[in-house]
């Protein structure tokens, strides 16, 4: 027997004992390189975010990446392989399901290309909050992203699995004889378990005491290296994962309770507030309605002032002219804000419509496992916020928006929080454009709030709440625009257009509202519900996703003497602003404060937190900004946004008595927003 023929008779051997281990190392190879093909998708559609990022550090997001792909290959590989054991009758079947599954994992692996591109994030808990509205969301997708070009891609890495399954099938798991000695029954069990001991070490990431986490990833101070390094079905499995059985206990045990709800109180209380705080009322207060820096209210006709209250979808302060954006996109907002006062250190508080909605009105934070909160159990409770309080002082309350007010529950959540009356996208008569995927366009949604405001002014005060829309993904606009086009021949132009056309349209509104009686006797706040992701990273939280232009402009009540202050403030702080503004002095348990009574060497903070299943949360004091997770150890960083915008590296080391200060008031803030939710004790005690 010559060497050749032994070598057959071996292979032959080890392919009888072993079909099912050598199958499943083959879909092993297979799996790896398609998952780090995708990453190279990935890489190559966000290149504007690589220009200054070092070529090694990217080839090492691709090694750290392995282990990622190892696990959730293992997650898919583990039962198949032991299904294969045990119901060998069975194998084509269980092949042909195996194939489908993954082939649904690949055609997600796809989308989360252009999902990244939209939020800089991998996948996380936001794809099942889209998964619930699928008519909007297919329209907004075929509309506004290269479907047909995806589809191919999908098909073609869908067949190249497919082939490769059958290939492996056809000369491993091919009808074999049966296994005739002790010896080869040995053998088989022990390759076996051996196989799966591998698979559970590659499924761990490793033998160490904790399993692979998210955090694994981070290897470097360059965000988007770190977002490469990860596998988007296992940040959607562990968002599943956290969401179901973590609990957030990291954040509620911080600290003693009583402690963090000290911390919190000092951090929302101002010089002359009067605490009102008991058992039911944790935070409940009388705040103090102005400072000496506060522009003075003058009532119109001593009747009440009205409330205009403008959340712009994704009106970004990177692209906004008064704080310095090269492009053109807003001179109707520049405008105003010469007329008000502008904050430019001013942030959403998380990065999705309905967290600056609630945010914005109930003065209440985007916490972790509680970001989509109007939808949750958690928010039938009653909050301290604008809509309620103006309620009780007798003001008329309106709610517009382009869209549905059943996306993300905004008209059940608001119906017990104030607001009486909602006018959405069926409730618009003879519109001039209307969007096939969200509605009626901002320039409808502005014409119809005027008129609306005109007749509820002849009754008595009104609270009027307008949420845009125009300015989102597809961008689909009327034709023609009523400006040229914006032609910079990148893929930003149709952001580009829809953020000016949103501009265009708060001008048109403007200028309607300015001829009517109920203009001089109105205070406007205008902010964007949250920004988006551009280049560059600022800081590893990426603060232009939550940077916002904040503007309180009211000629006939403040004045046209326009201010831009420099304090750090977020939506939270919006309804403790107006009810200062407006002389009130009603209790309430705001988890903001009266910008306007701030003392001038008061920096401000905000605390933010991304969507979806990142588990970090941030808090900005001055132009210093730390991050936290429950786990991980704190980083903290000064950002500047410029232009150009820019932030500095991970300063924990250096500064840490600066950061362990704001790390515990970071913690306490969370904790007791976490605990006062859970204890339904956000409300305002009975009272007129």
């Amino acid at each position: 027997m010559n060497r050749d023929d032994v070598q057959n008779k071996s292979w032959k051997a080890v392919r009888q004992i072993w079909p099912e281990v050598l199958f499943v190392g083959g879909l092993y190879g297979v799996l790896m390189m398609l998952f780090a093909l995708l990453r190279g998708v990935l890489l190559w559609r966000n290149s504007t975010l690589i220009a200054q990022v070092p070529f090694k550090l990217l080839l090492q997001s691709f090694w750290v990446g392995a282990r990622f792909d190892l696990a959730i290959s293992s997650y898919l590989l583990i039962p198949l392989l032991l299904l294969l054991i045990l119901l060998p009758r069975y194998r084509r079947l269980l092949l042909s399901g195996f194939t489908v599954i993954v082939g649904l994992l690949l055609f997600m692996g796809v989308a989360e290309i252009e999902f990244y591109r939209e939020f800089e994030s991998r996948f996380n808990n936001l794809v099942f909050e889209y998964l619930g509205h699928p008519k909007i969301v297919a329209g907004m997708i075929w509309d506004g992203y290269p479907v047909l070009r995806y589809t191919l891609l999908w098909i073609v890495l869908a067949a190249v699995l497919a082939g490769s399954i059958v290939f492996f099938y056809r000369i491993f798991l091919r009808p074999q004889r049966p296994v005739a000695s002790s010896r080869q029954s040995m053998l088989r069990i022990m390759g076996t378990v051996v196989a799966l001991t591998l698979m559970i070490f590659f499924s761990r990431g490793g033998f160490g005491s904790s399993p692979l986490r998210w955090g694994d990833a981070f290897f470097c101070e360059v965000p988007f290296a770190n977002h490469l390094a990860l596998n988007g079905f296992f940040t959607l499995g562990r968002s599943v994962w956290d969401k179901i059985y973590s609990k957030h206990k990291g954040w509620v045990k911080a600290m003693p309770p009583d402690k963090a709800l000290q911390m919190t109180r000092g951090m929302l209380s101002l010089p002359g507030d009067q605490p009102l705080a008991s058992n039911d009322y944790p935070l409940l207060r009388r705040q103090q309605t102005a400072s000496g820096t506060s522009p003075t209210v003058t009532r119109q006709n001593q009747r009440a002032p009205n409330v205009v209250v403008i959340l712009m979808e994704s009106f970004s302060a990177r692209f906004v002219g008064t704080l310095g954006a090269e492009q053109k996109l807003t001179p109707e907002f520049d405008r105003l804000a010469d007329k008000g006062v502008l904050y430019k250190r001013a942030f959403s508080n998380g990065t999705h419509t309905h967290q600056g909605v609630y945010a914005s009105l109930t003065s209440f934070p985007n916490l972790p496992g509680y970001e989509y909160l109007m939808k949750m159990m958690e928010a039938n409770q009653e909050f301290s916020g604008l809509p309620s309080i103006l309620d009780r002082h007798g003001y008329q309350t309106l709610f517009l928006y382009n869209g549905l007010f059943s996306w993300d529950n905004k008209e059940g959540f608001f119906r017990q929080h104030g607001i009486d009356r909602f006018i959405g996208t069926e409730d618009y008569r003879d519109p001039t454009f209307v969007d096939p995927v969200w509605g009626v366009s901002d320039y409808d949604v502005y014409h119809r709030a005027n008129a609306e405001f005109s007749a509820m002014a002849k009754q008595g005060p009104f609270l009027g709440v307008i949420l845009t829309l125009s300015n989102h993904a597809p961008f689909n606009l009327p034709e023609p625009l009523p400006f040229p086009r914006i032609e910079t021949g990148n893929d930003m132009d149709a952001r580009f257009n829809g953020m000016r056309y949103a501009d265009w349209s708060l001008g048109e509104f403007f200028r309607m509202a300015s001829k009517e009686p109920y203009f001089d006797n109105t205070l406007f706040v205008i902010t964007g519900d949250h920004g988006f992701a551009s280049p560059p990273m600022i800081t590893p939280m990426q603060l232009s996703r939550f940077h916002v232009p904040l503007l309180f402009y009211a000629p006939g009540l403040i004045g046209e003497n326009g201010q831009k202050r420099e304090t750090v403030a977020s939506q939270v702080d919006i309804t403790p602003s107006i009810l200062g503004l407006l002389g009130l002095k009603d209790p309430q348990q705001c988890w903001g404060r009266n910008l306007f009574a701030l003392d001038a060497a008061d920096e401000g903070f905000a605390v933010i937190k991304p969507s979806g299943g990142e588990d970090e949360v941030a808090l900005i004091e001055g132009d210093r900004v730390l991050i936290k997770s429950p786990k991980g150890k704190p980083r903290l960083y000064r950002y500047a946004f410029g232009p150009p915008p820019n932030s500095s590296e991970n300063l924990y080391g250096k500064q840490k008595t600066l950061a362990r200060a704001m790390e515990k008031s970071l913690l306490a803030y969370v904790q007791t927003g976490i605990l006062t939710l859970r204890a339904r004790h956000l409300g305002l005690p009975p009272g007129p």
